[in-house]
Parts: C-alpha cells; sequence; structure tokens
C-alpha cells in the first residue's frame, strides 16, 4: 500500500512539473512580432534594440556618463535621467514622458537609491535592521489610480531592461 501510494505522489508531482514547464513555454511564445538591432558606429547604441513591433527605441550619445547609452525615448516618449551630486540619484531615471520619478536620499542603507515615486504611485520599504525584509518593498500606492503612472511605471521598468544590454 506504501508503494503505490509513494508511486501516485511521483507521478502527481511529474505531471505537475510537466503542466508547468508547458506553461512557462506558453507564456514565452506569447509575443509576436519584429524586433530590430542597431548596427551603429556609436558604442553607446550598437546591438542594441532598435525597435520592437515598429516602435523606434533611441539612445543617449552623450558624454555625461550618467545617460550615455541609454535609452532616450520609445516611441513618442523621451526619458531623462538625474545628473546629480547624489550617488543615490545619478544616472537614475528622472522622468518618463511627463511623469516625474524621485528616489529615497535616506541615511538609511535600507531606503537610499531605491524608488519613492513614480507620479502619483508612492513605494515605501521596510526599515528594520534585524528583519530578513529590511530594504524590501513594503507598499506600493497609487493616490488617485493615475493611469498615467501607471503607464509610466510599466516604460520604468522596460526601460532598466533595455538598459542592461
Amino acid at each position: 500500500m506504501k508503494n503505490i501510494i509513494i508511486k501516485i505522489a511521483s507521478y502527481s508531482s511529474l505531471a505537475i512539473i510537466l503542466i508547468f514547464i508547458s506553461s512557462l513555454q506558453v507564456h514565452a511564445q506569447r509575443f509576436r512580432g519584429k524586433i530590430e538591432y542597431y548596427s551603429s558606429v556609436f558604442p553607446s547604441e550598437d546591438g542594441k534594440i532598435k525597435s520592437i513591433n515598429g516602435t523606434r527605441i533611441t539612445y543617449y550619445n552623450s558624454v555625461f556618463k550618467s545617460e550615455d547609452g541609454k535609452v532616450k525615448s520609445i516611441g513618442d516618449k523621451r526619458i531623462e535621467y538625474y545628473n546629480s551630486v547624489f550617488p543615490s540619484e545619478d544616472g537614475k531615471i528622472k522622468s518618463v514622458g511627463d511623469v516625474r520619478v524621485s528616489y529615497y536620499n535616506s541615511v538609511f542603507p535600507s531606503e537610499d537609491g531605491k524608488l519613492k515615486t513614480i507620479g502619483n504611485i508612492r513605494f515605501a520599504y521596510y526599515n528594520v535592521s534585524t528583519s530578513k525584509s529590511n530594504g524590501k518593498i513594503k507598499s506600493i500606492q497609487n493616490d488617485g489610480e493615475d493611469s498615467a503612472s501607471e503607464e509610466a511605471l510599466d516604460t520604468y521598468y522596460l526601460i532598466e531592461k533595455l538598459n542592461r544590454q
């Protein structure tokens, strides 16, 4: 009887794993479109994504290290970066289109340099030095359910991924 239960459990776990793997493949296949890449003499854009489904992406060719090679625009949305004396802000995204982005300049290492706001969306972090949750996100609040801020948040994460190319 014990062997039967063990076999059933092993077959069940195998089936769950197979279902999970197949769902990952379906999720990865969801994107259908065309991605083009730059072939450029400028190292700040060479080999980077030029467009996704016809939406053009441009990059800064700048003397400022804080913005050189980073996303300048996605479609008609302009992206700006901080050139700041504060290391917690320098080189980070300042605005996505008309939506401002701010960061914590804090004496607490758990907050310093982390996202504070994107438009009307506010971020709060745990600040307990003995806890495993120290520095992790405590809450994200969108005051007034501002759709422009929500869109800017999505674009912010896309920009962060593009800037890591």
